[in-house]
């Protein structure tokens, strides 16, 4: 009986190409399904914060929900408002900001689409950048390293 269970065992280990398995090696429903079960979603608990590099320059952009959760606003409920589509791999964000589309995937990053150059972001909600925020400030320098690393 252990022969029978040990022997594919075996053979799929000889086919192995002797690289480690990636999760990038999962076919891409597995990966979506993945992602959409563990980690955080644009705009699930409310706005988001977007850090990008423009022309080398670091650059920030909020985007909130607005006008009852049908749309998204530049820098707070009342900034201008942009279009939301939801893909299977991205919240596409366009017409909030002028000239650019946000693909925010998963997990907290994705793509700025400027002049149509594909720029990378990372995205978080802001309750926890704030929590951070004030953490960091209220800690007042002891033990910041420990938090840092």
């Amino acid at each position: 009986m252990r022969l029978a269970l040990v022997l594919p065992l075996l053979t799929l280990a000889a086919c192995a190409p002797g690289e480690p398995f990636t999760f990038e090696q999962n076919p891409v429903e597995v990966q979506r399904a993945w992602a959409n079960a563990f980690s955080d979603q644009p705009f699930d608990t409310g706005p988001v914060s977007i850090l990008t590099t423009e022309h080398g320059e670091l650059h920030s952009y909020t985007l909130a929900p607005c006008r009852g959760g049908e749309t998204v606003c530049a820098g707070s409920t009342q900034g201008p408002a942009g279009t939301v589509q939801m893909t299977e791999d991205y919240a596409v964000v366009s017409g909030a900001y002028a000239g650019r589309v946000f693909y925010l995937s998963p997990g907290g990053d994705g793509w700025l689409k400027k002049n149509g150059a594909y720029i990378p972001l990372a995205w978080d909600d802001e309750s926890r950048i704030t929590r951070w925020a004030v953490s960091r400030v209220t800690d007042q320098g002891q033990g910041l390293e420990a938090q840092t690393q």
